[in-house]
């Protein structure tokens, strides 16, 4: 059974993947990227098992399949795979060019085969991509097309069915799990959490909590930037990490591998400090009241400490947090997400107690080798309103 230690492993802090995020981007710059440099970067000195010239091939597939294509928040798209697969390979115990091919095309799919290429361009990247099998042996090239299509969401399913499909699955290819952690692990990083006072949400709890406005120490934190994604929807990606880690923890696959212990724990910690860095830009720049403040974190504080995070709980039961996972965030339908999310980014009262709740929740996960989110399970959320 994994124990957590008081100080969790981190793949990276935010300062290195920030740091590593504009090396990848200086080399994709450049009118041809060198591959080899692209590489040695990603692998970071470490020895991988398994054929070099298939990773090579599979760098430059991926610089063909995604252009200069760009993700929701700006950056290059092709940043994803690659930082992920960078993740990867420094949580391995043993890393193999597989499972780093695999963390490089696990949106083979969705991101890179969509339904809007042309046919020239499918054409090309087809051909590149039975260029790069052709440098696999048999077995390889089976378990790579298989990992994928495991890796793949389907249209028709909600996100905890997918998985908890895929976490099937993960009990005979723990490479799977492995590689969906360092997705998630990547993702979060990339919601632009800082690495400026790590520690200022607990500091900025203390001072709300036990000084006056006038004695309270100068903001660290940034006002968020023109264009940056709002709090609703970086909450909504906590709420995917909870999700995510609780059907982790039940199918007990964290405690599995030293690498699934290792890239768990960093999903955790960075969720808290992004969670913490919600909380403290709508203290700092959205709701300063101090009075509210207060109340909101006592408020908030009483409810964790009742037990009110350890379970999916009915909106019915009066307080603000109660329905935070079923009625908030768990709609398969993107326009009534984005509506719940619209309407929740304009309640600071309730974002400040959802951020002190994630807060609450991944600390758990890393403090207890027993924690999780009862109710939470692959076939959907399932309300629990027993208090314990």
């Amino acid at each position: 059974m994994h124990h957590p230690s008081n100080e969790p492993f981190q793949v990276l802090s935010v300062e290195d993947f920030l740091s590593l995020s504009a090396r990848i981007n200086y080399l994709l710059a450049a009118k041809d990227p060198s591959i080899e440099a692209l590489m040695g970067r990603l692998v970071a000195r470490r020895r991988l098992q398994g054929s070099m010239e298939a990773l090579s091939s599979g760098i430059s597939f991926l610089l063909r399949a995604y252009r200069n294509r760009l993700r929701r928040l700006g950056p290059l798209a092709v940043l994803h795979p690659l930082r992920a697969s960078h993740l990867l390979v420094l949580a391995s115990e043993t890393p193999t060019v597989l499972d780093t091919l695999t963390a490089f095309l696990h949106d083979y799919y969705e991101d890179i085969f969509t339904p809007e290429m042309d046919s020239e361009q499918r054409q090309e990247l087809e051909w590149r991509y039975e260029m790069l099998q052709q440098q696999l042996s048999e077995e390889e090239r089976w378990f790579l097309d298989e990992r994928i299509k495991w890796l793949t969401k389907r249209p028709e399913e909600q996100y905890h069915e997918y998985l908890g499909r895929l976490l099937m699955q993960a009990r005979h290819t723990p490479e799977l799990i492995w590689v969906k952690l360092a997705d998630r692990l990547d993702n979060t990083y990339d919601l632009r959490v800082v690495d400026e006072g790590n520690d200022e949400y607990f500091r900025l709890i203390f001072d709300v909590l036990f000084l006056r406005k006038a004695d309270r120490r100068q903001t660290l934190t940034p006002p968020p930037a023109p264009g940056q994604m709002d709090e609703a929807h970086r909450l909504y990606q906590m709420f995917k990490n909870a999700v995510f880690l609780t059907l982790v923890r039940n199918y007990s696959l964290d405690s599995e591998t030293l690498t699934a212990r290792r890239l768990f724990d960093a999903l955790a910690s960075a969720s808290i400090q992004e969670s913490g860095r919600i909380l403290s830009q709508i203290l700092n720049y959205q709701l300063v009241d101090p009075i509210k403040q207060r109340h909101l974190l006592m408020d908030a504080m009483e409810y964790c400490y009742g037990g009110g995070i350890n379970r999916i709980t009915s909106s019915q039961r009066g307080h603000k947090l109660d329905g935070l996972f079923k009625d908030r965030f768990d709609h398969p339908d993107s326009k009534t997400r984005k509506a719940m999310l619209k309407k929740m980014q304009d309640d600071k009262e309730l974002m400040i107690e959802a951020a002190l709740a994630f807060l609450t929740i991944f600390e758990s996960f890393l403090n207890s080798s027993h924690y999780h989110v009862s109710g939470v399970k692959a076939s959907g959320l399932d309300i629990e309103d027993t208090m314990v």
